[in-house]
This record gives structure tokens, C-alpha cells and sequence, in this order.
């Protein structure tokens, strides 16, 4: 079993990436859905706490755990890079949260509950002020942020 996280804040512009992702990967929006969900995947829409989803996690069983969302890693708005655990870790000291509690901290109580292998796909935001919608870059990165999740979760 794998596990997608969407982490994010549908009210902050591109904060909403990982969320949105999960929707077209659970096939529940038609922004750039064009195939049927991978049986397999576990997709999850934390929103902006995913601490709170930790055991909704756990009992899954996951061996591969993907985290959804966007994160200012220097890039330029829509750009995405996967990240590894270890990457997670320094990311954390500059990263960009609107979370209750830092990713690194639910990665690891993740990590100890499940053994699983945990990574970030980070996007690049643009924006994340209350009230406005994805950026123009950011939108149009989303279709391949969902072909990258579908090539993900289809490595062995």
C-alpha cells in the first residue's frame, strides 16, 4: 500500500497544490484528471493538519509514504522537486509552513508508526495569501505534479 498526503490551506493560493493534487489523483475533480485512480494509492487530503490524519495513516499500513505540498526550496513558482527524508529535515529549518505543527514532526511520528519511506514532493509557490486562488505558474505545473504522483506510485 502507498499513501499520498495532500498538505496545504485551500484558502492561501498555492498553499491549496497539495490538496488539489489529491483531488485529481482520487478522481473527484476533472481540473486535469484523464485516467482512474491507482488502486493501490491511499490519497488523502490532510488539509493544514495532517497531524490530525497520523492514525488514519497508520492502519493502512503504507510502505511508501508521498507528501504533497508546496514548499519555497528557491525554485521558480510551479517548479517541483521530490525530496528525501533526510532533505526533509534541512528543508525544515527555511521551509515555508502554514501547518499547526512542523511537517518534520509528522513525518517522523509517521516514519515510526508505519517503517515506511516518507518524501515531500515540494512545489514552488507564488503566492499564499488568504483569499487568493493558485497562481498562473502553479496551475499550470498541476498536470505534471499528478503525472509525476501516478509515475511515483507506479515504481517498484
Amino acid at each position: 500500500m502507498l499513501a499520498v498526503l495532500g498538505v496545504g490551506n485551500r484558502l492561501r493560493g498555492d498553499d491549496a497544490v497539495g490538496c488539489i493534487a489529491c483531488d485529481e489523483l482520487s478522481g473527484q475533480s476533472s481540473i486535469v484528471n484523464r485516467r482512474s485512480p491507482i488502486p493501490v494509492l491511499f490519497v488523502l487530503d490532510c488539509g493544514d493538519t495532517p497531524e490530525n490524519y497520523i492514525q488514519t495513516v497508520v492502519v493502512r499500513k503504507p510502505t511508501r509514504i508521498l507528501v504533497v505540498d508546496c514548499c519555497d526550496f528557491g525554485a521558480k513558482p510551479g517548479q517541483f522537486r521530490l525530496f528525501s527524508r533526510p532533505e526533509i529535515e534541512q528543508l525544515s529549518y527555511g521551509l515555508l509552513s502554514t501547518h499547526t505543527l512542523p511537517l518534520t514532526l509528522t513525518a517522523d511520528m509517521l516514519a515510526l508508526e508505519t517503517k515506511a519511506t516518507i518524501e515531500l514532493l515540494g512545489i514552488q509557490p507564488q503566492q499564499i495569501e488568504f483569499g487568493t486562488e493558485l497562481s498562473e505558474p502553479v496551475r499550470r505545473a498541476l498536470p505534471a505534479v499528478v503525472e509525476f504522483v501516478r509515475s511515483w506510485a507506479l515504481e517498484p
